[in-house]
C-alpha cells in the first residue's frame, strides 16, 4: 500500500511546472532549501510539507477503493499518526459496495456512528452499489438513499430475481426546497426495475446534472404510451446510454431515451441475433440524435460467425454514418 500511495504522490506532483531559477548556483540553494525541509533533522516531516488535498486525493484513490463492513482499513488508517486521522475523516464512506440485507444493517450502524450523521442526520456516500440476496428486495435502502441522496454522484441498484418491486423512493419530495430527489447524481445503473420504478428515478434526477444511464432488463412496457411530462424530459448532459437485455423491437425504451438525450454520444445495446433487423432499422432511422458518435453492439450468439454476410448491412451502415466502429459477437470480433 505504501508503494501505491507513493507512485500516486508522483503522479499528482509530477506535471507541477518547474519555477526553480535558471542559473545553477541559485537553483543549487533552493534544492538544498527543500531538501532541508524534509530531513528529519528539520523537525519537519512529510505532512508538514504535503498539501492536505493532495493527500485527501491519494487517501481516496488508493486506500478506499470501497466500504468494508469490518471497517478495518478505517481503524488502521486513523492510528498512523492525528493529521492522517483528520484528512480521513469521512473517507471511508465516499465508495460504498453492499450485497445483501446483512451488509446493508452493518453499514447504516456505521453511518449512524459518524460525527455528520449525528450533527446532520447525513451520510457522505458519493457513489453507491446495492445489490440484493436471491428472491430478496433491497431492505432498508430508502432510509439509505434518504441519508446519502444529496451527496450521491453514482448510483448503481441491482436486482436478483426478485418478483415485487418495491417502493425505494418513498415520500421522495425534497424537504430542503431542491426540485430533484437526487441532485448532484451524474450515473445511473438499475438492474431488473419495473416500468413504474425506471420512471420514478428518471424523474427524480436533475436533467442537468446526469451524465451516463445503464439499463439491465429494465424496460418500458411494450404497450406503454409515453406521455407528454415524459416525452419533454431532456437530460443535455446525458452522453452515455447502455441498454441490456430483450427489450424487444416495438418497445419504446431505447426511441424514449434517445429522444431525452439530444447530445447522446455513445449508445450501446446489448441484444440477440434475431434482433439484427430491427437494429439495423433503428440505427438506420432519423430519430437517432446527429451528436450520435459511437454505437456499440454487442450480440450475445456463440454461432454467429463474426464475419457473417448478416452483419454486412450493419456494418456498412456505421461507415456511411462516420461512426465508430463497434461490433461484439459474444465477446469476439469487434470491429473498431
Amino acid at each position: 500500500m505504501l508503494a501505491a500511495i507513493k507512485e500516486k504522490l508522483r503522479e499528482l506532483t509530477s506535471a507541477k511546472v518547474d519555477t526553480r531559477p535558471a542559473d545553477a548556483e541559485s537553483r543549487m540553494a533552493t534544492e538544498t532549501k527543500r531538501d532541508d525541509q524534509v530531513r528529519p533533522s528539520s523537525g519537519k516531516t512529510l505532512n508538514d510539507v504535503l498539501p492536505p488535498e493532495i493527500l485527501v486525493e491519494i487517501f481516496n484513490t488508493v486506500i478506499f477503493d470501497t466500504w468494508e463492513p469490518a471497517n478495518k482499513t478505517m481503524r488502521n488508517f486513523s492510528l498512523v499518526c492525528r493529521f492522517w486521522k483528520e484528512a480521513g475523516r469521512g473517507l471511508e464512506l465516499s465508495k460504498v459496495s453492499i450485497h445483501g440485507w446483512k451488509q446493508m444493517d452493518a453499514l447504516l450502524r456505521h453511518i449512524h456512528a459518524t460525527p455528520i450523521f449525528q450533527e446532520r442526520n447525513l451520510a457522505t456516500i458519493q457513489r453507491l452499489s446495492v445489490g440484493t440476496d436471491y428472491q430478496q428486495d433491497f431492505h432498508r435502502l430508502p432510509e439509505l438513499l434518504g441519508l446519502c441522496r444529496t451527496s450521491l454522484r453514482g448510483l448503481k441498484l441491482d436486482r436478483f430475481f426478485t418478483k415485487v418491486p418495491a417502493e425505494l423512493l418513498q415520500d421522495a419530495k425534497p424537504e430542503d426546497g431542491s426540485t430533484s430527489y437526487f441532485p448532484n447524481l451524474k450515473s445511473l445503473n438499475l438492474v431488473k426495475f419495473s416500468t413504474e420504478e425506471l420512471i420514478a428515478f428518471i424523474t427524480s434526477v436533475d436533467p442537468m446534472k446526469l451524465e451516463y444511464l445503464s439499463l439491465c432488463d429494465t424496460f418500458l412496457r411494450g404497450d406503454f404510451i409515453v406521455r407528454n411530462e415524459l416525452a419533454n424530459l431532456r437530460f443535455p448532459c446525458l452522453e452515455e446510454v447502455s441498454v441490456d437485455g430483450d427489450f424487444g423491437p416495438g418497445n419504446p425504451t431505447v426511441w424514449w431515451l434517445c429522444q431525452i438525450a439530444p447530445n447522446l454520444q455513445v449508445l450501446e445495446l446489448h441484444t440477440i441475433r434475431e434482433r439484427l433487423p430491427a437494429i439495423i432499422e433503428f440505427f438506420a432511422s432519423d430519430r437517432i440524435p446527429k451528436t450520435l458518435k459511437e454505437p456499440k453492439i454487442w450480440i450475445d450468439d456463440d454461432y454467429l460467425d463474426p464475419e457473417s454476410p448478416e452483419l454486412a448491412p450493419l456494418v456498412q451502415l456505421i461507415k456511411e454514418r462516420g461512426w465508430k466502429q463497434w461490433i461484439s459477437v459474444s465477446g469476439y470480433g469487434v470491429y473498431e
